[in-house]
């Protein structure tokens, strides 16, 4: 793929498709809108109202991962095609740059798979969920990930080198057929996109037929732990926006992996005759696979209100919610003599109400009461 894109672009012909000014503009708005948005997914997945849950630690990697696809991808295609600016004619800029698409683009979809199967975990009635669903173990995860894809991608540091003509090519021909042939169409298609597409679908499907059997169940049970309640809400919220990135990642990424696992098979005529259509196709379809990668915070935007709550705090520096450690020193101070009782949500009728007797001891009771 990388090096027929290569040769094609640098002997285009006149089309009335102009991809290079597309790319100036639609692709940088792109870029800087992902690149945003992932930048705050990472200030907010980073706060500590979200980050105790193991399913934010997977989305808090896969925003810093998808960070890496987008620099990649302006490094690759918008300075190069867009602007005319050829970085990958220096060797190294050649061999990191094509490594962090690649080992990038697997990482976050791998990412979004252990959020899938960690959720998948998390709503079954398996003991393996607190060994599984805890942070410990999902950042190990997300280490394993990283250098196993690292690991897998490393042979495009040695495969890839600049030519006598500046370009960033595969170095040898049995490299070249081993990266065409089979690398970057069979090899790449499965592994990027139809496993992940397929954990993720057996995952979801598992997760959507527990929530429809839970619906009613939970609507009938309303729980008087306040804690409780917002850890399930947390949950559901991650998993609405697991579901929802799954969705995007199949509609968007796809397409742009048919189109690269077919290209090698089409005839240098048919290529030639059709150069303008397959390059505008080829242009369209990488800018909408970065689209996958440039659109999470948003979609997280929009589909939880608990990120946007966390949002608004990031943003307007909302002062904290007191604390469980603020409530016990407050019962340890020695001036209040209590009676702890659970009832915590006493009315404010009640705490007015004039039949009170007027003792130290329960004015503390009502003060200490008003001040929850």
């Amino acid at each position: 793929m990388y090096t027929e894109r290569n040769s094609s672009y640098n002997s285009a012909p006149l089309c009335t498709f102009n991809a290079p000014l597309f790319l100036r503009y639609v692709g940088t708005s792109v870029v800087v809108l992902g690149l945003l948005g992932n930048f705050l997914s990472i200030l907010v997945f980073s706060r500590k109202t979200l980050r105790s849950r193991s399913c934010s630690i997977y989305f808090l990697a896969l925003s810093v991962s998808d960070v890496h696809v987008l620099l990649g991808y302006t490094i690759e295609t918008l300075l190069s095609y867009g602007f005319n600016s050829q970085l990958l004619s220096y060797p190294l800029m050649c061999k990191l740059i094509i490594f962090l698409i690649y080992a990038s683009t697997d990482v976050s979809n791998y990412l979004l798979t252990l959020a899938a199967i960690d959720r998948c975990i998390l709503v079954s009635n398996y003991s393996v969920r607190f060994r599984f669903c805890r942070k410990s173990t999902a950042k190990l995860a997300v280490l394993i990930v990283v250098l196993v894809f690292s690991l897998i991608n490393s042979h495009i540091l040695i495969g890839f080198h600049v030519d006598e003509t500046g370009s960033c090519v595969t170095m040898n021909t049995t490299y070249s057929s081993f990266y065409t042939n089979y690398y970057d169409s069979y090899i790449d298609i499965v592994k990027t996109v139809l496993l992940p597409f397929l954990i993720i679908f057996i995952c979801n499907i598992f997760i959507i037929f527990k929530y429809t059997r839970r619906i009613h169940f939970s609507m009938a049970k309303i729980s008087s732990k306040r804690k409780s309640r917002r850890r399930r809400e947390k949950d559901r919220q991650l998993t609405w926006f697991l579901l929802s990135t799954s969705i995007l990642f199949v509609i968007l990424s796809l397409p742009s992996e048919i189109n690269d696992f077919i290209r090698p098979y089409l005839s240098s005529n048919f290529q030639i005759v059709y150069f303008c259509q397959i390059r505008a196709c080829a242009t369209m379809l990488i800018l909408i696979h970065q689209i996958n990668h440039a659109s999470h915070f948003y979609v997280y935007t929009l589909t939880g209100p608990i990120f946007r709550k966390e949002f608004q705090r990031l943003i307007c520096l909302s002062p904290k919610q007191p604390r469980k450690k603020d409530f016990l020193v407050h019962l340890q101070q020695p001036s209040l003599t209590l009676n702890v009782s659970p009832q915590y949500d006493l009315d404010t009728h009640q705490i007015n109400n004039s039949r009170i007797p007027h003792s130290s001891n329960s004015s503390a009771y009502v003060s200490f009461q008003a001040s929850i």
